[in-house]
């Protein structure tokens, strides 16, 4: 099941990357950085700037690890780097994923508890800030997912209370991150801990409303839409992912929920291609 919980890797095109990395080197030439939460003036330090660039080419495994090296040593020399702690929680994250896809479980839950860790330590530093309460509960759910039911149980309601707190802050944040991985949560967890595919289903139609190309919102919804019933509306958004065009931004994760659907419409209906 792929989604901000789980994943797989998959290469970046080479003008995909050259696109992004373009716009980045730009705006750092102007004298700032986009940031996931915004515009932040002035110029961040030199290692973040590398590292963001690094993790622009993600799909490319060596930019991830290259990119963690220069954070680990900007928090080695100060340890209260905001932009450092929350970006490691972000690429532990992706390091962890990709290993749990190929399943290896013990390098998994490792990467997903050094992102747990970096993402507690950033949302300490800066509370007010979107970053690291997202990618805190995003590690959580994946160390829920790993470590079994009875974890995962225990884990329900402290990822939920770090995606509403992005809420709070930056609805908007990872287009709906928060919004989606609540309405994640409402899928899987069982019914005497909050679960709800209703509940699920509105938020995610509520998040397509604002961002309809959303790749994460329409494979969640189409799972939904299978659980409940609604097969047509679900074969529906599948073709609809497979049909995006390709994203200078999240092209890997593109990549991967395309395969996702294709996978849903093999097993799910006949007719599919």
């Amino acid at each position: 099941m792929v989604s901000e919980l789980s994943g797989i890797p998959y290469k970046w095109q080479s003008w995909l990357s050259a696109f992004a990395l373009l716009a980045v080197l730009l705006a750092a030439g102007a004298g700032s950085v986009r940031a996931a939460s915004g515009t932040r003036t002035g110029v961040f330090a030199s290692r973040v700037i590398m590292a963001d660039d690094f993790y622009l080419g993600r799909g490319n495994l060596i930019n991830v690890d290259r990119g963690l090296q220069l954070l680990r040593q900007q928090v080695a020399e100060n340890s209260n780097d905001y932009e450092a702690w929350w970006r490691i929680s972000r690429s532990e994250n992706f390091l962890g994923r990709v290993h749990d896809a190929n399943d290896d479980d013990k390098a998994a839950l490792a990467a997903f508890e050094a992102g747990a860790d970096a993402g507690r330590r950033a949302a300490k530093l800066r509370p007010d800030r979107a970053e690291g309460h997202f990618w805190l509960g995003v590690n959580l759910g994946l160390i829920g997912e790993e470590e079994g039911l009875l974890r995962g149980l225990h884990l329900v309601d402290p990822v939920r209370q770090e995606m509403e707190t992005v809420m709070r802050i930056d609805p908007d944040f990872e287009q709906r991150g928060a919004q989606r991985t609540l309405a994640r949560v409402y899928y899987r967890a069982p019914f005497f801990k909050g679960g709800d595919k209703e509940r699920s289903i509105e938020l995610l139609q509520d998040c397509l409303k604002r961002y309809p190309d959303n790749s994460f919102a329409l494979l969640y919804l189409a799972d939904d839409y299978l659980a409940v019933g609604r097969k047509a509306e679900a074969q529906r958004l599948l073709q609809q992912i497979l049909d995006l065009c390709p994203d200078p931004v999240y092209g890997p994760e593109l990549a991967n929920n395309q395969a996702e659907a294709h996978d849903r419409l093999r097993h799910e209906f006949a007719s599919a291609r």
